[in-house]
């Protein structure tokens, strides 16, 4: 691409008021919300076993002589005491300080609450047990404490634990902000005729041009953010090691240190970025409009959300892809059944269909031009 045509375009990109805004609010945010999460205790993992030890006990007490004398009801009646005793072993470990002790319990537990799966805790119908997808993410997480020797954060006050948890938050929206940023990427081109006239340029140049001022404007504001809400976080209630793992889907569920998660984040988002591009580019070829442009690219994500059953008949539309989140914790891996939908394969597709419509841009605009 030219370098005249790229700065022009660059400058007014930057210069837009609507992507300094979306900029400044998605680095405020990633900043700042940990003040929210102090203030609500979300993350709080000891409210949420003892959320969980209140439900253990009522379906313990339910059980009575006439249900335990089917052997189907006393498997779980067996598990859900067995999950008491493990409940108790934590309540040592806390109680003497020992991270290792507390941690061999919490696996323990999480094997046991998978146990009771085999039969589906029949005659525990109020039992508030996480889906299985949910215990095994923690089972590896704390098995990767263990064998590390990291003593486990119960809530996501402190710089990494709150790095994750934001990280975990962004991944879930940051497609629209990529929409929001790119739903006007080829309007630019007739709103600002007096700053683009004369100045020649390929088809290949815009669309080259164009994602690359997009990754910038994405991965930069991204990237600020993460490295301030480790800080701010950190100077506000104590720094972790960004060895502390997260749940990272690759053919299967394993835990990696925050730090690498940051850079898969990044790169598919970068993905992302690529894709969101080559859509708006065409949608705003096809409607001339910014706002039909984002409904139909907010549409699009709307299909992520579909029940399981539907979601796995359309693995191949890049819809299923466009959550962060749920492509890199396997989410559309567990929803779907394929368990070879990971950070590759979900890539590799949005890559694909960005070269589809990349293709079908320029022939249109070769066909019939760029007039409103």
């Amino acid at each position: 691409m030219k370098g005249t045509y790229f700065k022009a375009n660059f400058t007014i990109a930057r210069k837009s008021k609507k992507n300094i805004l979306l900029m400044g609010a998605l680095v405020l945010f990633m900043v700042l919300f940990v003040l929210v999460v102090e203030a609500q205790n979300l993350g709080d993992n000891y409210r949420q076993w003892r959320s969980y030890y209140d439900s253990l006990e009522v379906n313990i007490s339910y059980f009575d002589s006439s249900l335990l004398r089917k052997q189907e009801y006393k498997e779980t009646y067996d598990n859900l005491n067995a999950q008491e005793g493990c409940i108790f072993s934590l309540q040592n470990g806390e109680v003497l300080s020992d991270p290792q002790t507390y941690l061999d319990g919490s696996i323990t537990l999480f094997q046991t609450m998978l146990d009771g799966y085999r039969n589906n805790y029949l005659g525990a119908s109020t039992l508030n047990v996480p889906p299985k997808y949910q215990l095994h993410q923690r089972l590896v997480t704390y098995k990767y404490l263990y064998r590390h020797h990291i003593p486990a954060v119960m809530n996501s006050k402190a710089s990494a634990t709150y790095l994750i948890y934001i990280l975990n938050f962004v991944a879930i929206f940051i497609f629209f902000y990529i929409l929001l940023i790119s739903n006007d990427v080829w309007m630019v081109k007739l709103d600002h005729d007096t700053v683009l006239r004369n100045i020649p340029y390929r088809v290949e140049d815009e669309v080259k041009g164009k994602t690359m001022i997009n990754l910038a404007l994405a991965l930069g504001p991204l990237l600020i953010g993460l490295v301030g809400a480790y800080l701010f976080a950190g100077l506000r209630n104590g720094f972790r090691s960004l060895n502390y793992p997260n749940v990272f889907y690759f053919n299967k569920i394993i835990a990696i240190p925050v730090w690498l998660d940051c850079l898969l984040f990044l790169f598919y988002t970068a993905v992302l970025v690529v894709f969101v591009t080559s859509l708006t580019l065409l949608l705003n070829q096809l409607t001339k409009n910014v706002y039909l442009t984002t409904f139909i690219g907010i549409a699009l994500y709307v299909l992520t959300y579909l029940p399981a059953k539907m979601l796995k008949f359309i693995v191949w539309l890049p819809s299923a892809y466009l959550n962060v989140n749920d492509v890199l914790n396997g989410t559309v891996a567990s929803k779907t059944g394929f368990a070879g939908l990971s950070l590759v394969t979900s890539g590799c597709i949005l890559l694909v269909w960005s070269f589809i419509l990349i293709i079908w841009f320029r022939h249109l605009v070769n066909k019939g031009g760029i007039a409103r």
